[in-house]
C-alpha cells in the first residue's frame, strides 16, 4: 500500500520519500521521532521491496510458527524501530527499508537457536550456522558496496536477539506414553511459553535503548541560523 502511494505522489525519490516518514537526522532532531517507524513501510523501488519480503518469507513463516504471531509482530517493529535508531546515529542520510525489522527475524531466530542448542541438535546447529553466513555477507556487501544501510541491519538484529532472549520459548524433551512398554521410551520435544510479561519487559527494553541512542545522537546535532537541526 505505501509503495503505491509513494509511487502516485512522485515515486522513490529522495524528497518524496521523506515527505513520506523516511529516517532523516535532521528532521528527527528536531522531534520527528515518527521516521524511526515509517521507514520500514517503505521502499527504493521494486527490486528493494522484493528483497526485503524474500527475506521475511524465508525466515518470517518459520519465526512465526516459533513465536507466535503476537510476539512475531513484536520482534518485527520493535527490531525495525531500533534499527532505525542505530542508523540515525551512524549518520543524518535518509533512509528506508524494512531489512532492519527482518534482520531482527534474524536475531531472534538464532537467539531461539542458541539457547534450545542442546535439544536441537546437529539440525539447530546447522540453521545457526547460516544465520552467521548471512550476516557475514552483508558485512561484506555493507562495507563493499554503497546504498546498504549496515547500521540498521546491526540495530535490528541485536533488538531482535534482546527480545527473543526474554521471550523465545524453551524446549523440553519428555517421554511419551504408549500402551506399550518395549524398547527405549519414545521422546518428543514439548514447547515451553514464556509469560506475557517478558513480552511487555522485551518492548519497553528495546524501546528505552532506541530512545537513549536517539537522544544521545540528537545531542550531538546544533541549529543553524535558520532554526534547523544540523549534524554538529
Amino acid at each position: 500500500m505505501f509503495y503505491l502511494g509513494v509511487l502516485a505522489t512522485g515515486g522513490s525519490n529522495t524528497q518524496n520519500l521523506i515527505n513520506w516518514g523516511a529516517k532523516f537526522g535532521p528532521y528527527i532532531a528536531e522531534g520527528e521521532y515518527w521516521r524511526l517507524f515509517m521507514p520500514m513501510f517503505l521502499h527504493v523501488g521494486l527490486f528493494h521491496l522484493a528483497t526485503n519480503l524474500f527475506g521475511l518469507v524465508i525466515f518470517g513463516s518459520t519465526v512465526e510458527k516459533v513465536f507466535g504471531s503476537v510476539k512475531f509482530s513484536a520482534i518485527y517493529l520493535t527490531a525495525g524501530v531500533m534499527g532505525n535508531a542505530v542508523s540515525y546515529l551512524a549518520g543524518p542520510n535518509p533512509g528506508v527499508g524494512a531489512s532492519g525489522a527482518v534482520f531482527g527475524i534474524l536475531g531472534a531466530f538464532g537467539m531461539y537457536l542458541l539457547l534450545n542448542r542442546r535439544i536441537l541438535g546437529q539440525m539447530g546447529r546447522q540453521q545457526f550456522t547460516s544465520i552467521g553466513v548471512i550476516v557475514g555477507i552483508n558485512v561484506v556487501l555493507g562495507l563493499s558496496t554503497s546504498g546498504i544501510d549496515t547500521a540498521a541491519h546491526f540495530g535490528g538484529l541485536i533488538a531482535g536477539g534482546i527480545v527473543a532472549w526474554l521471550i523465545a520459548p524453551r524446549q523440553r524433551l519428555f517421554e511419551v506414553e504408549t500402551p506399550f512398554n518395549f524398547g527405549p521410551p519414545r521422546m518428543a520435544m514439548r514447547s515451553a511459553s514464556q509469560p506475557a510479561s517478558r513480552l511487555v519487559v522485551a518492548i519497553v527494553l528495546v524501546l528505552a535503548i532506541s530512545a537513549a541512542i536517539v537522544l544521545f545522537e540528537t545531542g550531538t546535532y546544533t541549529t543553524n541560523i535558520l532554526g534547523h537541526k544540523i549534524p554538529g
